[in-house]
């Protein structure tokens, strides 16, 4: 019966494509050292990045990176960067926390990972489940340890992070 099951699931992933959903675009960005991402909830494209290298900041809309002081709380899992003002950033990685799971126009992220420790992220367009509609959805990751990945505010953008590199993707409105 647990054969079964797995067989099932494996031949339900290998149905999904692979590579970036419809609709949306990618950009990796290396950092070595990857501790911490978290997206602001006031300036919703822009994702804070916190690493061994240092903290910056990624405009999501521009790709354009920038460098500031190193502040963040890894017990209260928040940071601050300057460019953003006053604002507390929810940060998640390698000491907890969490992104979000869905965007507001009903898009959605999901784990699965047969093989452990390799990991296999899957985005959902709006309300549909790999389980029933492995097609329509997208595997955007598949590899070993993430560290956090998740939605921003807006559900316009999106990330996932690893030790080495970011991938963020964005929503282009098709």
């Amino acid at each position: 019966m647990e054969n079964e099951h797995k067989k099932r699931l494996l031949d339900l992933l290998d149905k999904i494509p692979r590579g970036v959903p419809a609709g949306w675009e990618k950009e990796t960005f290396a950092v070595g050292g990857l501790m911490y991402i978290g997206f602001s909830s006031l300036q919703t494209e822009k994702l804070v990045v916190i690493s061994s290298q240092g903290q910056s900041v990624i405009d999501c809309r521009t790709w354009e990176k920038t460098c500031c002081e190193e502040n963040y709380d890894e017990e209260g899992l928040a940071a601050c960067a300057e460019p953003l003002g006053d604002e507390l950033i929810p940060i998640a990685g390698e000491g907890g926390g969490g992104l979000r799971r869905f965007s507001p126009q009903g898009d959605g992220l999901a784990v699965a990972a047969p093989f452990w420790p390799r990991e296999r992220i899957i985005f959902m367009p709006r309300y549909t489940s790999w389980h029933q509609h492995p097609e329509m959805c997208t595997m955007i990751f598949d590899d070993y340890e993430p560290k956090a990945f998740g939605f921003s505010r807006c559900g316009n953008c999106m990330a996932v992070g690893t030790s080495s590199e970011v991938d963020i993707f964005r929503r282009t409105g098709e």
